[in-house]
């Protein structure tokens, strides 16, 4: 992973420097205590990537949610164990249905980007890899969806978070990405 140190400091506070980096890659080979990922209330596991993230996960991941995961509702959280994949724990934000990006709203996203950062300070992750969340198919825009992101991560972050890895798919959102880290 290519290891960038923009600061990204909680509002208000004490700077917190946490180390951030941007690389093109596959989220479920970080080599992090948490990946981050959304998922739809009916747990339904629509996309490329949760699907990637449940088949390098394993059964244990589907079973663990079945037997311990009921009825979440939208911006619950949940964390599991990572089980096959090399981080320790898998932060599941829930979103919302969408059928395009005209029912996307921003705040979606910036809840979700907060309560990932939330639960990893709660699991104790010095390291986290964040996916580029709910700008897939549906069209979302990728400037504004990583600026919100970045925006609910900032207000959030803090020890012991020691690095973030913004982990893309697309050279695009890599580019946006640095351009708003000033990288």
């Amino acid at each position: 992973m290519e290891c960038m140190s923009p600061e990204i400091s909680e509002t208000g506070k004490k700077a917190n420097k946490i180390s951030v980096g941007v690389s093109m890659g596959d989220i479920t080979k970080a080599n992090v205590d948490a990946i981050a990922t959304v998922i739809k209330p009916d747990l339904e596991i629509k996309g490329s990537l949760n699907t990637s993230i449940f088949k390098a996960g394993g059964a244990d991941l589907d079973d663990f949610i079945l037997e311990n995961i009921i009825s979440p509702r939208e911006n619950d959280i949940f964390t599991t164990p990572g089980f096959d994949m090399i981080a320790r724990n898998i932060i599941f934000a829930v979103v919302p249905l969408w059928r395009s990006d005209l029912d996307i709203v921003d705040k979606h996203i910036l809840n979700a980007a907060r309560g990932i950062t939330n639960a990893a300070r709660e699991i104790g992750a010095t390291t986290l890899a964040m996916p580029l969340i709910c700008c897939g198919r549906k069209g979302y825009p990728l400037s504004r969806g990583i600026r919100l992101i970045l925006q609910g991560i900032s207000e959030r972050a803090g020890p012991p978070i020691k690095h973030i890895e913004f982990i893309c798919d697309k050279e695009d959102a890599i580019n946006i990405y640095r351009k708003r880290l000033q990288f």
